[in-house]
C-alpha cells in the first residue's frame, strides 16, 4: 500500500462502508504485487521478516545490565 492509499484511507470515515471496500480493494493489491514478484525476492522477504520476529523474541532481558 502506498502514501496514497493510506492518505486516502484516513480521510474516509470509519462509520463509511467505502472504507471497507477500500481496504478490501488495497489489500487485493497488495496480495497481487506479491504474487507477481519473483521468488527470490519473495523467500528474501520472508527471511527478513523472520528474523525480525525472532530477534524479537529471543532477546536477552539482562543483556544491557552490566
Amino acid at each position: 500500500m502506498d502514501d496514497k492509499f493510506i492518505k486516502e484511507l484516513r480521510e474516509i470515515s470509519r462509520d463509511d462502508r467505502r472504507r471497507s471496500e477500500f481496504m478490501i480493494q488495497g489489500l487485493k493489491e497488495t496480495l497481487q504485487e506479491r504474487k507477481e514478484e519473483g521468488v527470490l525476492k519473495r523467500w528474501i522477504r520472508r527471511k527478513k521478516t523472520e528474523k525480525k520476529i525472532s530477534q524479537r523474541f529471543n532477546q536477552d532481558p539482562h543483556s544491557d545490565q552490566q
